[in-house]
């Protein structure tokens, strides 16, 4: 049975509001003295907090692997829930993430745009604030 829309919100933005503090450090890990590792990491996670809000807001579930959230992301734009197809990067990023993890962060991390990476995580977030607050408004 799928719950109400005011208590999908609800579980909704504790995620939605997870992203956004993850964004804001990712911001300042992206500015000089820049820290790609730190930046590419709370990217990641902004974005997966982004997508089960999303989700959660919608009622679809979600399980707490990583692939199987950027198959979430992949189907939820397949199916027109939200506008930005967001699981390749999330794919990307969770590669990146665990290359730094295990202390091996290759070539690839030098060569991600901070700048572009936190620009593009902060407009998916307005589009995923746009769905939870156009049901809250319902």
């Amino acid at each position: 049975m799928t719950k109400p829309k005011s208590e999908r919100v609800k579980e909704a933005q504790p995620h939605l509001a997870r992203a956004r503090e993850q964004l804001d450090r990712a911001q300042v890990d992206s500015w000089d003295p820049a820290d790609p590792a730190e930046c590419v990491t709370k990217c990641f996670y902004a974005y997966e907090n982004a997508v089960v809000a999303a989700a959660t807001a919608m009622g679809i579930a979600w399980t707490k692997r990583h692939d199987q959230k950027a198959a979430l992301a992949r189907r939820m734009f397949q199916e027109n829930t939200v506008k930005t197809d967001v699981g390749d990067r999330l794919a990307k990023l969770n590669e990146l993430r665990k290359d730094i993890s295990y202390g091996e962060p290759g070539e690839e991390l030098s060569e991600v745009d901070l700048e572009g990476l936190v620009s593009d995580l902060e407009a998916f977030l307005d589009e995923v604030n746009e769905i939870v607050s156009s049901l809250e408004e319902e």
